[in-house]
Order: C-alpha cells, then sequence, then structure tokens
C-alpha cells in the first residue's frame, strides 16, 4: 500500500477537482483506489473543502424583433412578425419614406 504526503494529497485532489473527470475516472487514469480519494477529502476541514456554487440566474424574455432595420442614424426598428408578408412590407415602406 502506498504512502500519500500531504502534499501529494492535496495535489491530487486539486488535480482531480480541475480534471473535470469523475473521483472514479480520474482515480482510474492516476492509479489510485477512489475509496482513498474520498477519505482524503472527508477528512479536509470543511472550510478547505471545494464546495459547489450555484448562482440563481433569471433569464429574461427575448425582446429582439424578428425583423431589424437599422436606419443610416443608428437607431434600430424592428417588429415581430410571423410571416405576415404586409407586416414586413409595411416596416420598409415607413423606413423607406414611401
Amino acid at each position: 500500500m502506498r504512502r500519500y504526503s500531504a502534499q501529494d494529497r492535496e495535489r491530487l485532489m486539486e488535480a482531480q477537482a480541475q480534471s473535470g473527470l469523475t473521483i472514479k475516472a480520474f482515480c482510474e487514469r492516476e492509479g489510485i483506489n477512489p475509496w482513498t480519494l474520498y477519505e482524503w477529502r472527508k477528512k479536509k476541514p470543511l472550510a478547505m473543502q471545494r464546495q459547489p456554487r450555484f448562482a440563481e440566474v433569471e433569464v429574461a424574455p427575448r425582446l429582439a424583433a424578428a425583423v431589424e432595420v437599422l436606419l443610416p442614424n443608428g437607431a434600430r426598428v424592428g417588429i415581430r412578425h410571423q410571416g405576415k408578408r404586409d407586416d414586413l412590407v409595411a416596416l420598409v415602406r415607413g423606413v423607406a419614406g414611401c
């Protein structure tokens, strides 16, 4: 049975966290028993353990227009349409001043 120094344990725990691999996959790659890594993590002080972080995210409804015209002065004019040709014609005529 191999003994790991504190530095080795820290290095391996950090490497696993950064690898994006599961503990099982990481340990297979490194030749370590997964339970060994689990035990190291349990013994690590809670304040030093990496805790998952979640943030509440609110997704705003899509406000972008389905058809948008950029005017020479930088203004944008847009409409949402559902395949109504007359709406598009009216927008283009209005912008063009026809």
